[in-house]
């Protein structure tokens, strides 16, 4: 039995790793793909021995697991517990498939699990590299995408019922026997335990096997990677074979590069994604070849070769993996490259607009005069977005504004390349959404819009600057507690993004009666906001209601600035024949305004946000946010 063998790490080597690392973050923010099918032939070209490369591939991969299963639990993406009993079953298959390499090991030594995990890899990208190729033949030649359709499998699977074995799993909107569950959690670890690389058995059984959306498939895939990461590191671990000098290294570079990766995406289209993953995977197979006979020469399969012979198999197998790697560089660079150029005209424009906007009177985004021509309402379809929807067509009735009916196609895209449906099903499901939406504002002058993004308020922010809107109209999660939950993620990252105001409306209310309720301090915020709402109060026929809090421990001084900036409103609101009614009462801000838009039936509230784009910045713990997290009625977020 060989020792455990541990590459040596010197200037040169740590250089290789983080580059190798940074490579394989820019292919799999590229591709949508782990890059684990990178990372391990690499760490074996560089001198790792199969096992040694697979073990701190697994231990480099489940961190950053973990971050992604938390970001798109958020988006309601991932079926926890659907991951963790698949999770739980994979790793008794990643235990099973440790117990294979360390069995070859002790057999045949490092040079047996060379070549087990070598084969392993041939097998593997052959299978997958070959039907993404195919997946992009496909997807060139066809005029348009085709929506997602549970196979008929999967519709046979969730009509068995065995009694005592059933579970629901009510997120993801399935009932599955845990007899079909246990194989596939079990292939699913024994494939991570082979080559790192799990997903590539896990995602398609849950779509094609359980009939998993495609969306939810590959966002739960990282909770099974997550508890397969953890498990197989300990496993790994016990073996003496998890060199975490690599997975720090790789990880290294990988985070930096995979921002690169997803940037990159952005700039081309979709079936140029799958050619790229297709010619690095068969690339990488055809890499793994040259290191075949030298294996089976050190076993004794075959006749002996000499060493320069083997020498020379391998450099050619290191060569072409370096020609893998260089591609995928060269093709996410050239994207990058693209993207920087677009980025810096749209930062031109941008100049040039505000040097515009400069002449004009900065009031917000609903001007002087009453214009309020583009509305953008975003929905999911869900109870939640039908506040916001109302809203948006009775103020779009009210104004004559254009209606920018918009739903947000997300999807992880972790498995996006390799797992065909994820992109059809998100894009079905937000041109449902849109239509739903538009039913109700048939009659409006409206447009339907459909954006894909990996971050619902991305694709929001995204389209508000396409079509250049003067107001997005969003819903709002219930209270549930805990600050940052009470705004919800998505909409706080909007306010602090968005090119213009935002109206956050919750579930079942209306704009037909009630006034226009405004905080002030006096400051220029202050003012902004009082502008703004008289606007609004004009194009609906209201008056304003202009509030002030001091709380008991302020001075006079204080006090009297509040008075102030409630006389301020009235006279500046005055000028343009709207009608004020002040209030000045104690109490910390956020709840004055709020019960003073429950005492008045205020139809609306106007609060302002200084813009700041930084999430943990942006409103945490500020009046606007608690504003619209308690108030029962639309807010009106005014950007400045």
């Amino acid at each position: 039995m060989e020792s455990v063998q541990f590459i040596d790490l010197n200037a040169a080597t740590v250089f290789l790793l983080v580059l190798i690392g940074f490579i394989s973050g820019m292919v799999s923010g590229f591709i949508g793909s782990g890059g684990a099918f990178v990372l391990t032939p690499a760490m074996m070209s560089l001198g790792a021995p199969g096992m040694v490369a697979v073990a701190s591939n697994i231990c480099h991969k489940f961190p950053k697991a973990l971050v992604g299963a938390v970001k798109r639990h958020k988006y309601g993406q991932v079926d926890v517990k659907l991951g963790l009993i698949l999770g739980l079953f994979a790793e008794l298959g990643m235990l099973l498939g440790k117990q294979v390499m360390t069995g070859i090991k002790h057999s045949f030594g490092h040079t047996g699990t060379d070549l087990y995990v070598s084969v392993i890899f041939i097998v593997v990208l052959a299978v997958v590299g070959g039907y993404v190729l195919r997946d992009y033949r496909k997807l060139r030649n066809a005029p348009e995408e085709k929506e997602f359709v549970t196979p008929k499998l999967a519709l046979w699977i969730q009509a068995v019922n065995i009694p005592g074995t059933m579970v629901n799993f009510p997120v993801a909107n399935v009932r599955i026997s845990l007899l079909f569950l246990i194989p596939a959690g079990i292939a699913t670890g024994m494939l991570a335990a082979t080559i790192a690389v799990g997903g590539f058995i896990g995602v398609p059984a849950m779509i094609y096997i359980f009939g998993v959306p495609a969306i939810m498939a590959s966002a739960t895939e990282l909770v099974i990677a997550f508890v397969m990461g953890l498990g197989g590191t300990f496993l790994y671990g016990l073996e003496g074979v998890v060199d975490v000098r690599l997975s720090m290294l790789i990880l290294l570079g990988s985070l930096f590069g995979i921002q690169l990766g997803a940037i990159g995406t952005t700039y081309v289209k979709d079936y140029q994604v799958k050619l790229v993953m297709a010619v690095i995977m068969l690339t990488v197979l055809f890499s793994r070849f040259f290191y075949i006979p030298g294996y089976l020469s050190k076993l004794n399969v075959i006749a002996p070769l000499d060493d320069s012979s083997i020498a020379t198999l391998t450099t050619l197998g290191d060569s072409v993996l370096a020609v893998a790697l260089i591609l995928g560089a060269v093709t996410v660079l050239t994207a990058l490259t693209k993207g920087i150029g677009e980025h810096r005209k749209g930062e031109m424009a941008q100049e040039v607009a505000a040097r515009m906007a400069a002449l004009a009177p900065a009031h917000g985004q609903i001007a002087p005069g009453g214009r309020l021509e583009r509305i953008m309402v975003a929905t999911d379809g869900s109870e939640f977005s039908a506040g916001a929807v109302q809203t948006a067509v009775e103020l779009a009735r009210a104004t004559g504004a254009r209606l920018y009916i918009t739903g947000i196609a997300v999807y992880n895209p972790e498995y996006a390349s390799t797992v065909p449906g994820i992109e059809q099903t998100a894009l079905a499901k937000a041109r449902a959404d849109v239509a739903a939406a538009v039913a109700v504002a048939a009659d409006l002058n409206h447009v339907e819009v459909v954006v894909e993004s990996a971050d619902p308020y991305l694709g929001i922010v995204e389209a508000a600057e396409e079509y250049n809107v003067d107001l997005i109209v969003m819903g709002r999660r219930g209270i549930r507690g805990l600050a940052r939950d009470v705004l919800g993620v998505a909409t706080a990252r909007v306010i602090g993004h968005a090119p213009c105001s935002v109206l956050v409306a919750p579930r079942g209310v209306h704009l037909d009666k009630g006034d226009i309720l405004v905080a002030t301090d006096g400051s220029r915020y202050g003012d902004a906001e009082v502008w703004t709402a008289g606007r609004l109060a004009k194009l609906l026929s209201r008056q304003v209601i202009a509030v002030s809090a001091v709380l008991p421990s302020h001075n006079e001084v204080r006090r009297q600035q509040a008075v102030t900036a409630i006389e301020q409103a009235k006279a500046g609101l005055g000028v343009e024949h709207i009608q004020v009614t002040g209030i000045v009462t104690e109490g910390r801000a956020e709840q004055v305004i709020v019960d003073q838009a429950l005492k008045t039936g205020a139809a609306m509230i106007v609060v302002g946000t200084h813009g700041r784009t930084s999430f943990e910045r942006l409103l945490m713990g500020s009046v606007a946010e608690r504003v619209i997290g308690f108030a029962d009625r639309p807010v009106l977020v005014v950007r400045m």
